[in-house]
């Protein structure tokens, strides 16, 4: 017995020692492919715009090193870098040394003669010897681009923990290539939450001073959000085209724009007004900014209230002599008459419930009502508000089925959420149904015909470069619910979306609805337990499976997890060959 288990613990041990190699072989291959981001090419590009020198180092995707250039930028006017004195030599063709069309170059030349979109074999050393590295050269669309620069000199302590940040500058250059302006940073963060386990981070910008970026209005905070999770990544676009469409206040501004961050390419992001009480922002003066949030996520803010289901309002101004006691009340009576059957419309902007309740419905956000829902209170005159509107990326149709519903704010998880009753309590109400289908039809529908027609294509078409480049940046699923479909799957999904919702809302506002609506019944209002299972939960089994942030963190730790297995494998077989041979 002790001759059999001797090879058989052999065995165990041999096998468990092969599996240990083989993970730290592909552990370490897995770092290489950390390392080459641009420290291993044998080059970068350098170029002047408007006097200001600019560098752009490469990055390996797919086994190609690629370098992402602004639309304004030709190859021509790229010089080469190259660290030290070496040639390089570029051959586009079969392969096979026959038809190849072989440019040669030296650190300082520039790389006129070169295509974007075309696979070179490039060659480096002294004589222009050495292994071929697969080089492509892209150029964006006609955008601006955005440049920053950390103190540091690299993303690391920011990619540590998302509270963390640099100081810096930033440069805006506009999509002719002219420098817009060029301000001192002073903090550089990271933001978002599910958002912020992608691949493809958003970052929040505090400058040192306000700046008018792409004539947004001068303010010192702004954000670039990256849209990872939007596989079309215009639905914020179309978001804040309809809110400014339809006429709800303060609806924020966003431009799309290349982004680099020491030299690196980032990918593509839309810089946005941040949603804040402020000159060129949310302009109500000392009144009250409010948000609906997560119960997670409110414990983290400074001041916040409860509702009668314990779910939470975020206290965001005025920064100063907050009467937290005196909102608690309003919202203790105004959802009292709500429950009650009296709705409070001596307590509302009314047009502002019903441009909202318009928004919502075209959205079908499957956050509405728990979060990043935006509202103002004038306290002293007892008088709320709703709106403006804020994170879109996941709305307008996510991939599962049909999903163009009527009059999806009266009937979204009545149970839990507040807002969505506040809603269907207002829409059993006559006059605002009748305000309802005016204001769509007078200024929202116009524009929500147009993307369902082919618009949003339109859009999309007018970044198609740079949504190229992107996506060689980031190979990653752009969608939780269509993680394998095309840039032309996400367009045409998102436009079939856009025109049965015109359908539904057409048939759902009109004269005759409004005025048979039958209503709906009202089930207890209940108390809510934990937001994050709410969640999780509301979004059924198969999505909530395929959340990109918990399986990003599954793949972080997979290397870790299984070479610990392995050890405490192999001292637990050290140890039981040590007991059998005493």
């Amino acid at each position: 017995m002790r001759i059999k288990f001797s090879k058989i613990k052999n065995l165990l041990l041999a096998v468990s020692l092969l599996v240990l190699l083989l993970l730290s072989v592909w552990g370490m291959g897995r770092e290489d492919d950390r390392e080459q981001r641009g420290e291993a090419a044998p080059f970068c590009l350098y170029y002047k715009q408007a006097g200001v020198g600019q560098r752009i180092k490469g990055f390996w995707s797919e086994g190609i090193l690629y370098f992402c250039m602004p639309g304004y930028m030709q190859t021509e006017n790229a010089v080469l870098e190259t660290g030290r004195r070496q040639r390089l030599v570029f051959a586009a063709g079969n392969g096979d040394g026959a038809g190849d069309r072989r440019l040669e170059f030296g650190g300082g030349d520039t790389l006129a003669g070169i295509a974007c979109g075309q696979v070179y074999r490039v060659r480096s050393g002294e004589d222009g010897e050495g292994t071929d590295i697969p080089v492509m050269f892209l150029r964006g669309s006609a955008i601006p681009t955005i440049r920053l620069a950390t103190a540091s000199g690299t993303m690391d302590y920011i990619y540590k923990q998302k509270g963390n940040f640099e100081s810096g500058y930033m440069q805006v250059i506009d999509a002719a290539g002219r420098t817009e302006c060029l301000a001192g940073m002073d903090r550089l963060s990271g933001r978002g939450n599910t958002s912020w386990d992608g691949e493809k981070k958003s970052f929040a910008i505090k400058l040192d001073r306000a700046e008018d970026v792409l004539g947004m209005g001068a303010a010192k905070s702004w954000v670039l959000y990256s849209n990872y999770y939007d596989g079309a990544y215009i639905r914020n676009q179309l978001g804040f085209e309809l809110a400014q469409a339809g006429g709800i206040a303060y609806s924020g501004e966003a431009r799309f724009a290349e982004l680099y961050i020491n030299d690196e390419y980032m990918g593509l992001y839309q810089i946005m007004e941040k949603v804040q009480a402020g000159k060129n922002r949310v302009e109500i003066g000392d009144n009250y900014l409010l948000e609906i949030d997560y119960r997670e996520r409110a414990a983290e803010e400074e001041d916040y209230i409860m509702l009668s289901n314990d779910q939470p309002i975020v206290i965001h101004a005025p920064a100063k002599d907050r009467d937290v006691e005196g909102v608690q009340l309003f919202f203790d009576r105004f959802g009292s008459r709500m429950e009650a059957g009296d709705v409070p419309v001596d307590q509302m902007d009314l047009t502002s419930f019903a441009k909202m309740f318009i928004m919502e419905d075209i959205l079908q956000d499957m956050d509405f009502g728990y979060t990043s829902h935006f509202m103002s209170l004038d306290l002293e005159r007892g008088i709320l508000s709703d709106g403006p509107v804020w994170d879109m990326d996941n709305t307008l149709g996510r991939g599962l089925g049909k999903e163009a519903k009527p009059l999806y704010p009266v009937a979204f998880d009545l149970n839990y959420n507040n807002l969505s009753r506040w809603y269907a309590r207002l829409y059993g109400r006559e006059e605002f149904r009748r305000m309802v289908s005016r204001e769509y039809r007078e200024h929202f529908r116009p524009l929500l015909e147009q993307m369902a027609g082919g618009g949003a294509g339109e859009r999309v078409q007018a970044i198609r470069e740079s949504i190229v480049m992107d996506q060689k940046r980031f190979t990653g699923a752009r969608s939780v619910f269509m993680g394998t479909a095309s840039l032309e799957e996400h367009v045409c999904y998102l436009e079939n979306y856009l025109a049965d919702k015109l359908e539904v809302m057409d048939a759902s506002y009109t004269q005759a609805a409004a005025e048979n609506w039958e209503g709906i019944s009202f089930p207890a209002l209940e108390r809510q337990e934990s937001s994050f299972d709410e969640e999780v939960q509301g979004m059924g089994e198969e999505e909530g499976a395929g959340i990109p942030g918990i399986r990003g963190y599954v793949l972080r730790l997979r290397f870790p997890f299984f070479l610990l297995v392995m050890c405490i494998g192999g001292m637990i077989l050290w140890k039981k060959s040590k007991d059998y041979m005493l």
